[in-house]
């Protein structure tokens, strides 16, 4: 009779450790369809790992790879949402995780006061939170002069190495209305954890 009692508690149990383990928790609330039919990355280093949208091609280069194409110990790890992984500007690419070694910057304000300052159409700039550390984003406009496209991202410091989560945005290569990437991104972020 006892166990007939425990038996819903522990499927329950059961039920909320995967739901933990992959991520679904933190998303579930936000976007119930996205969340449920994402997939999970889990980076080469196990350093971190979210989810994105099923639908979203992904990339990645590990620190060797990286290496090998000449970037001389400057990144730890480098994943793209592209069919063709890209380090350098263009290609068709919804976004990146770009993690830097060894960065000079003690937090993510010194950061952003020195490197996100320095534009003509200065960036809307937020203080947040992405798997628990502090982190800040800026919304960056096109520039006058750039062929940059608009874009989002987000950078935190963990263990020495400075984090950068970026979304492009890009008329020619995404095709549905920019809502659906807002989404993909809420999905990313709120999901990012550092291992």
């Amino acid at each position: 009779m006892l166990l007939w009692l425990l038996l819903p508690f522990l499927l329950l149990v059961l039920i909320f450790s995967y739901l933990y383990k992959e991520n679904y928790l933190s998303c579930i609330l936000k976007d119930f369809s996205l969340c449920f039919n994402s997939k999970k990355y889990t980076s080469v280093s196990n350093k971190f790992s979210f989810r994105y949208p099923k639908d979203y091609p992904l990339t990645f280069a590990s620190e060797d790879d990286l290496d090998k194409s000449g970037w001389n110990g400057r990144w730890a790890e480098w994943v793209n949402f592209s069919t063709e992984f890209y380090t350098n500007a263009g290609g068709d690419k919804l976004g990146s995780v770009i993690v830097e070694k060894n960065t000079t910057f003690k937090d993510v304000k010194e950061y952003a006061d020195k490197e996100l300052s320095n534009f003509e159409v200065p960036p809307n700039i937020e203080y947040v939170k992405i798997g628990g550390k502090d982190a800040v984003c800026s919304s960056l406009k096109q520039q006058p002069h750039s062929f940059n496209s608009p874009s989002y991202d987000c950078y935190l410091i963990y263990k020495g190495e400075l984090y950068r989560i970026g979304f492009d945005y890009n008329d020619y290569y995404h095709k549905l209305p920019i809502q659906y990437y807002e989404r993909g991104r809420e999905l990313i972020l709120s999901t990012f954890t550092l291992n």
